[in-house]
């Protein structure tokens, strides 16, 4: 049985040096976004169609003492993705990947010919994570860099090769949830009572696991991420009536009509909101 891969982000290594940002965008060629000071060390302010992963700044304040808890935000990879499920052309699935040692890598990924920009994997995803393109009516989204680890054997991640402090692995899902789990250990041993590992369930499997320090709300995510129910009634409703001629016929029209109207107001809104595309 062939083993599948995952990466490892240790946050309690992190030092928000931000090599990560910088080895994604150069390596998948995705030009900068012009930012501005807002208050935070945190740039840029969102995912987007050009910036697929970015390191958030949380700030955290006991005793009148601030500290910062940094989190690696890009997509999860989810094995239960409501990306995946909320898609009406299907344009976004679960993709897996053979590496030459014969381990696997799943992901979730978008073919930009089916991608009708209707923004539903946005409004659906816990993460907040698809970044939409108006000029290509596409989503884009980390690819967990499958272009470089799938062509060389002892190729990684362009973020995690960058990773000066050792935050970032790369390897067998397994043997990463071993390493999270014995670091986690440890972190209770020195008064963290609240370390946890996360990912490994949620979502039913994520390709990213994280090790934290403190609660999930801590670090800027979801205590218990779910696929939203709205997403489940969708599912349930239009799959039975796409399997009848008139009645399928009808409901894709409706939901066509939908889709194209909101389509029309996303645009207007990502148009004004993001200068970068």
């Amino acid at each position: 049985m062939s083993s599948e891969k995952a990466i490892l982000y240790d946050a309690t290594k992190c030092i928000a040096c931000r090599g990560c940002q910088v080895a994604c965008k150069q390596w998948n060629q995705n030009e900068g976004v012009e930012t501005e000071f807002t208050g935070s060390y945190e740039n840029p302010p969102q995912l987007g169609s050009f910036t697929w992963m970015r390191i958030l700044f949380n700030e955290q304040y006991e005793d009148g003492v601030m500290r910062w808890l940094f989190t690696k935000h890009q997509c999860m990879h989810c094995t239960d993705a409501a990306c995946v499920e909320v898609c009406p052309p299907q344009a976004t699935t679960h993709q897996e990947y053979k590496l030459s040692d014969g381990s696997t890598v799943k992901i979730v990924q978008t073919d930009p010919d089916k991608c009708i920009g209707c923004n539903y994997c946005r409004v659906a995803c816990p993460f907040d994570v698809p970044g939409y393109n108006q000029k290509e009516k596409s989503m884009f989204r980390c690819t967990l860099c499958i272009d470089r680890i799938s062509n060389d054997v002892d190729m990684m991640p362009a973020c995690v090769k960058a990773c000066a402090p050792g935050a970032l692995l790369f390897g067998d899902r397994e043997e990463m949830l071993e390493i999270a789990e014995s670091r986690v250990s440890e972190l209770k041993d020195d008064g963290f009572s609240s370390a946890r590992v996360y990912g490994k369930d949620e979502l039913g499997g994520l390709r990213y696991i994280y090790v934290l320090a403190d609660e999930p709300e801590a670090y800027s995510l979801p205590e218990n991420p779910s696929v939203p129910l709205g997403v489940t009634i969708w599912k349930t409703i239009t799959k039975p009536y796409g399997a009848l001629a008139i009645g399928g016929v009808a409901v894709a029209l409706i939901i066509n009509g939908a889709i194209n109207a909101r389509n029309r107001g996303m645009e207007r809104k990502f148009e004004e909101s993001h200068p970068e595309v």
